[in-house]
């Protein structure tokens, strides 16, 4: 009885463990898409510190999402593909 509750719970942790890696975000695809999609009409517009402001927040959102925050991830790289220069 002890040995087939143990194979139901390690069962069941792998089939969670699959879930959770199933909704992961992909953080490298997100911070590369973020800086395919910066213009490069946008890096001559903009001075240097603003170009290492951006560069810190799209770091930012990329260590969040490496953590695993999730919401503050998206809300960031959300935050940055709405600023305009």
């Amino acid at each position: 009885m002890l040995r087939s509750t143990l194979i139901g719970l390690v069962a069941l942790g792998v089939m969670a463990g699959a879930a959770t890696a199933q909704t992961k975000m992909d953080c490298s695809r997100l911070y590369k898409d973020f800086w395919e999609k910066f213009d490069r009409e946008k890096y001559a517009k903009i001075s240097a510190e603003q170009l290492a402001g951006v560069s810190r927040m799209a770091l930012r959102a990329y260590d969040a999402c490496q953590a695993g925050d999730e919401q503050d991830a998206k809300a960031l790289f959300d935050r940055l593909s709405k600023m305009t220069f």
